[in-house]
C-alpha cells in the first residue's frame, strides 16, 4: 500500500481554514485503514462528503443506502476483485469511478478502463491531486447534464398538512411526524448543513449515542423510501457536520 505525501501537513492546514463549500459526495473503497482514514479526513475538510468502506460488500450496502457522484476505488480488496465495482459502477450508476491502486502495469491500466475506470491513479498520490480530479469528475458530470430553467416545477414539495413529501416528478412519499420534523429542519436551511447536534436538539431528542442511533435510523429509512418511490433522495451527509437537502424545496 502506498502513503500520502504529506498529508499530515495539508490536513493541518486544511483545519485552520474556514469550513469549506459542499464540492460533492464521494464513496471510498480502501482496506488499508490507515489510508483509508486518513484519505477521508482530508477530503472531509476540504468540502467533500465522504462514505469510506474496507471491503466490496459494505461498498454495495453503501450504495442502497445513499447516492454518491465519485466513487474512489482500489483494485486490491480482501473480497473482491476492485474491478468488479468498476464495472458495476459503469454498468448500474451515473457515478463516475477513479481507480486508486498500487498496481502500475499497463495491463492493469488498461483493465481498469475496460472496466469503466474514468481515471486510473497509481499509490502514492499527493491528496491534493485527488481532491482536484474527484472535483473535476464532479463538474464534468455537472455540466453533461441538461441545462434547465430553475423554477417550481423543479422543487420538492414538503406538505406538513397532508404529511408527505411530492418530487418533482409529482411522486408523493407519506411521512411520519419524525420525518416530518426532520425534513422541516432541513428544507428551512435552504440547502445549508445542519449541524447534527442541532437537529437532535430541534427535534426534542437527548443528546447522547442513542439519539444519535435513531436519527441515523431515522434518515436511513427515509432516504430508502424516497428513493424506492421517487428514483432519488436529496439528503446528504456531511460526516461529522450534520445533514442537507440538495435540492429546492417548497414548505406548505
Amino acid at each position: 500500500m502506498g502513503t500520502m505525501t504529506p498529508i499530515t501537513s495539508q490536513i493541518d492546514q486544511q483545519a485552520a481554514s474556514p469550513a469549506p463549500a459542499f464540492q460533492g459526495s464521494v464513496i471510498m473503497v480502501e482496506d488499508d485503514h490507515e489510508l483509508r482514514e486518513m484519505l477521508a479526513e482530508y477530503l472531509t475538510r476540504v468540502g467533500f462528503e465522504v462514505v469510506a468502506v474496507d471491503t466490496g460488500l459494505k461498498f454495495y450496502h453503501a450504495l442502497a443506502e445513499q447516492r454518491f457522484q465519485v466513487a474512489v476505488i482500489d483494485l486490491g480488496l480482501p473480497d473482491m476483485n476492485g474491478l468488479q465495482l468498476a464495472d458495476y459502477i459503469h454498468q448500474n450508476t451515473t457515478m463516475r469511478c477513479i481507480i486508486l491502486t498500487a498496481r502500475d502495469a499497463v495491463d492493469d491500466r488498461v483493465a481498469g478502463y475496460d472496466a469503466g475506470a474514468d481515471l486510473y491513479m497509481v499509490k502514492p498520490v499527493d491528496c491534493r491531486e485527488l481532491a482536484a480530479a474527484i472535483s473535476r469528475k464532479i463538474k464534468r458530470a455537472t455540466a453533461d447534464q441538461p441545462v434547465r430553467e430553475s423554477n417550481q416545477e423543479d422543487c420538492w414539495r414538503l406538505n406538513r398538512l397532508h404529511a408527505t413529501l411530492v418530487s418533482p416528478s409529482n411522486a408523493i412519499i407519506p411521512l411520519t411526524t419524525k420525518e416530518i420534523a426532520f425534513l422541516q429542519i432541513l428544507a428551512a436551511a435552504g440547502g445549508q448543513t445542519i449541524p447534527r447536534d442541532t437537529i437532535l436538539a430541534t427535534m426534542g431528542y437527548v443528546l447522547d449515542e442513542f439519539s444519535q442511533n435513531a436519527l441515523e435510523s431515522l434518515i436511513r429509512r427515509l432516504r430508502r423510501k424516497i428513493e424506492q418511490t421517487a428514483g432519488h433522495a436529496p439528503i446528504l451527509t456531511r460526516h461529522g457536520i450534520g445533514y442537507l437537502f440538495s435540492a429546492p424545496v417548497i414548505l406548505s
